[in-house]
């Protein structure tokens, strides 16, 4: 089993939240519809949990950013339930299959001003 984990301030992350330029180059379309939604303490909230799982799959990976992976490979939406699923693209895709990862699970939590976010995939066969 892989793992990873990440933790993040929500309020030091906000002024990336709240900047147009960045927004696009970290979260996707979609992601970016789910949070503009809500309310601005919501919406800096849900766009933190969003990095932070990118940063926890990322190591799941074995990847750092930039390093065939761009923020943008790895999409965080709700589910049905609002669990968040992970959509891998590019070169976050790529890894993940030459790693042998079918897929990758992950629970978020907010605490006060913290986000932390765990990410699992099973061993490869």
């Amino acid at each position: 089993m892989r793992i990873g984990v990440d933790l993040l301030s929500i309020s030091r992350f906000s002024r990336v939240a709240g900047h147009p330029r960045c927004r696009t180059l970290v979260f996707t379309d979609a992601e970016l519809a789910e949070a503009d939604g809500l309310s601005g303490e919501r919406r800096a909230e849900r766009l933190a949990g969003r990095f932070c799982a990118k940063e926890a799959t990322a190591k799941v990976l074995g990847r750092g950013l930039g390093q065939g992976l761009v923020w943008r490979d790895i999409e965080i939406t709700a589910g049905r339930w609002g669990a968040p699923e992970v959509t891998l693209r590019g070169g976050a895709r790529r890894i993940a299959e030459e790693a042998g990862i079918g897929r990758i699970e992950m629970s978020l939590t907010h605490h006060g001003d913290l986000v932390v976010c765990v990410a699992a995939a099973p061993a490869s066969a």
